[in-house]
Formats: structure tokens, sequence, C-alpha cells
């Protein structure tokens, strides 16, 4: 980002930490290979001490600006320990993502919950210090963050859009391609398809920085080819992220996110009249899908991981079905189904029964309250359903659970 935007940035980091009592960071995000994150000087900074992997928080922000992009500018995710942040993108003017903010991390919801899921129970105590927020809290300061980074970004889009392209890159790769298609009445095309085919491949194949380093070349081959008529270069664009968007998730990025990402691609390159801005575009369409891939996957995973499990938390009661879960994460029942059981090492089924159980077992603490209206209240369809799943889980029925409790609560 540019020196002036980053101080804006700067000067409403410290605002939103003193006001909310919480970490604040800035994200750079300069290209995938440069993209940094600052926290607040002379602030005690949670992630720091954090005991999962380091390597996973610039990802981790990664993940939250570049949905933030995709969702309005403002994001609620998780990160791989399961605490709470929010953030706000900032874009340019051709629609880049170029940094954004985020607040965090605080716990959504019920402490008792999230240290009941806690990826690190030797952090309980410092969780236990973090703010506790309601949803209807933070979805309210999701709301005024985002509309304060939006108007930090103010009238430097155009700026940044022209500081961020390299175009002393192309222009190299430009002479270089006309050197190619010099003396070739034929053959063009084939050459042309084969440096696609090698640039898909790279991204399958997970060579992250040789892809980057392609972008250029394949730019300046297609714009060469063409005979810079803008009507073909726009063609053998759409041609070429067609077949990145497949590369992408091939190599491990998520489906739907993709399609996303790709679905409006027709309508956007019609915005462009002149080379340089598409240029600018298309580059980072192509950087995006390498993000995508090479970067967001684990963090995207865990991120879905907390939100099905506190959705589940809140809606125990409930008929659960996977279709339904999938809808409220935006994945395919497969997917999800397979993501869970990677993350969490149990099934869908099996987690909604434990959290069932679990509060059934808080609520058999109060005597007051009968076994059917337990079993109604935790999702269970009749009391004699919950005794038995209650019986296989714990290997006692719900009756001698709560007796065992209050003969040794009045022993």
């Amino acid at each position: 980002m540019v020196d002036i935007l980053n101080e804006k940035c700067k000067k409403f980091q410290e605002h939103f930490s003193e006001l909310l009592g919480i970490d604040c960071y800035i994200v750079d995000i300069q290209d995938p290979e440069n993209s940094t994150i600052t926290a607040q000087n002379g602030v005690s900074n949670f992630c720091t001490h954090c005991r999962i992997d380091k390597k996973h928080e610039l990802a981790t922000h990664l993940y939250g600006c570049n949905q933030a992009h995709r969702w309005n500018g403002r994001y609620i995710y998780y990160c791989p320990l399961g605490m709470t942040f929010v953030a706000a993108s900032i874009t340019g003017d051709g629609g880049r993502l170029v940094g954004g903010m985020v607040l965090g991390p605080f716990v959504m919801g019920e402490l008792q919950d999230t240290l009941f899921d806690l990826a690190v129970p030797e952090m309980t105590w410092e969780v236990s210090r973090l703010p506790v927020f309601s949803t209807r809290k933070v979805q309210h300061v999701a709301e005024i963050f985002s509309s304060v980074v939006a108007h930090i970004s103010g009238s430097e889009h155009q700026q940044i859009q022209n500081l961020m392209y390299d175009q002393e890159k192309l222009l190299k790769q430009l002479y270089i391609a006309k050197e190619l298609y010099a003396d070739e009445d034929r053959g063009g095309a084939d050459r042309l398809l084969q440096f696609e085919k090698d640039l898909r491949l790279t991204v399958i194949s997970g060579e992250r920085a040789e892809a980057l380093r392609m972008i250029n070349e394949m730019l300046a081959q297609i714009y060469v080819y063409s005979n810079y008529d803008f009507k073909s270069v726009k063609a053998r664009l759409l041609e070429l992220l067609v077949g990145l968007s497949r590369a992408t998730i091939e190599a491990g990025a998520d489906a739907a996110d993709t399609f996303h990402m790709s679905e409006d691609f027709i309508t956007q390159i019609e915005r462009y009249t002149d080379v340089d801005q598409l240029a600018f575009w298309i580059s980072d369409i192509v950087r995006r899908f390498i993000v995508q891939a090479f970067d967001l996957a684990q963090v995207k995973h865990s991120d879905v991981v907390f939100k099905v499990t506190n959705y589940i938390k809140q809606n125990c009661s409930d008929k659960l079905t996977l279709d339904l879960l999938a809808r409220e994460v935006y994945l395919s029942k497969s997917y999800l189904s397979s993501v869970f059981k990677q993350e969490t090492g149990m099934s869908l089924t099996s987690y909604i029964t434990k959290v069932r159980i679990e509060k059934s077992k808080k609520m058999l603490l109060e005597d007051n309250i009968g076994l059917a209206a337990i079993a109604g209240q935790c999702g269970f369809k009749d009391q004699s359903y919950f005794t038995k799943v209650f019986k296989k889980e714990t290997g006692i029925s719900p009756k001698r659970f709560r007796n065992g409790y209050f003969t040794s609560r009045y022993a």
C-alpha cells in the first residue's frame, strides 16, 4: 500500500484497539510473495504467544482479507486456534485487493463453548483473558469497522493500482515475445497453447514462484500473438482464465471459491478499454488463483470447522442435517464431510451427538428438569432415544448419571 494510506491505517489501528480492548493489524498485500502483517506498537500481541505454528498467522489474515474482498468488504472468521477475528478489505480501482485491517482475537459467544473446543488446551488461561463479545455485538463491530476502512481507502485507489502493476517487467517480456513470433506465420498458435499448458501444469504442481514468474511472460505472448487487437486479446485471456481456474482447483483450492471468482470474468473484462488496465486486472486474477491454491486452503478448513461447530452448538436442539450445515458454509456436502473428518478426526454425526450429550449432562445436573424436556432441548426425537444414545456414549443411563451426581453431592 502507498505510504499515505498506511499512515491512515495506523491512526485508526490505535483507535479501534483502544476502543475495543483488542489487537488490530494492518495487512499489506503487495503481491503473494511479499505480503506483510503489522501489529500495533506497544500492544500485547496475543498471536505472538500462540502455540499454533506461527507460519499460519499471515496466511490466516490473508484468508480473512480475501474473504472480506469477496463478501462486501468485511468478514468474520476463525483462526486455527478457534479465536474470532474481523477483517475489512482495501481494494484498488480495478477491484484488486491491496490490503486490509484485522481486529482480534476475541471470543464470540459463550467462553465455555470456546474452551470446550480449544485446539490447544494448554492455552486455556490465555484464552480466558480475551474479551468476550456476543454474536450481535460482533456484527455491529464488523459493520462499523468495514465502513471506516472503506473510508480510509479514499482517493488513493487509482494511485495504488498504478503503483502495484510493474510495467517494466511486461515491456521486457513483450520484446522477447516479438522475437519469438516475428517470423512465424504458422506455429504461433501451437506455441501459445503450449505455454498455456506449461503455466497450468506449474499451478497444478504447486510451483508457486514459477507460476508468478510466468504471468507477465504469458501476457506478452498473448498480446503479440493477437497483434495487439483488443478484442482478440480479451478472448485469449478468457480462455486462459477458464483453464487456470480448473488448474487452481486441481492444485487444492476450494471449488466454490474459485467458481465464485471466475463467474463474472466476462462482465469484468468488458469494462476495460486500455491495455495497461487489462494487464493489471488479469495479473491480479491470476495471483488470486495462486493464493487460493497455495496459501489459504489450510486456514479455510479451520475456519469452516469452527463455523460448523459453532452453528451446531447454538442449534443442537434443532434437526441438523448435512445438507443444512453445508449450506451454512457454502460448501458441497461431500467436501464438508471430508474437511471436517480431516480436521477433527470425527464425523459430523459423531460431533453433533457429542455436543448434544454434553449439553444434556449439564441439564441433568438440574433436578427440576424432566428427562423428556432434556431430550427435546438437546435435539433427541424422544426420551427413549435419548436414553439409548446417552447410555451408548457414557456407559450409564441419564437417570443413573443424575442420581450419581446428587448422591455424591449430598453424601
